[in-house]
């Protein structure tokens, strides 16, 4: 019966490693399609909903997407994709930050 459990544990932890692994490199890739002069609604369409917005006094606002990922203690830890995409007034992407994390492989 321990032995069942044991390999029960293992498919779910590797089933989990590989859906991890999907999900980090996917917003890899989608980081990678954004640039300055797309409008919200492509950003949306790649990105999905951004973690939080922040508004600056001009007008602009911030879209901040972040996803975090444990990586083991072998591997520092928990690693945090963050990518901060500022918009016009006019809805249009003016200025994107990313930080390191952002292109780097799923695991």
């Amino acid at each position: 019966m321990g032995g069942i459990f044991t390999v029960f544990i293992a498919i779910l932890l590797v089933a989990w490693m590989v859906d991890s692994i999907k999900s980090g490199n996917k917003f890899r890739d989608c980081c990678k399609k954004i640039e300055v002069g797309m409008s919200i609604d492509e950003v949306l369409e790649i990105m999905g909903k951004p973690s939080f917005v922040k508004q600056h006094q001009d007008g602009s606002y911030e879209a901040v997407y972040e996803k975090s990922e444990w990586k083991g203690f072998f591997r520092g830890g928990t690693a945090t994709r963050r990518m901060e995409i500022v918009f016009s007034t006019e809805d249009i992407v003016i200025s994107v930050g990313r930080n390191d994390d952002c292109f780097r492989s799923g695991w």
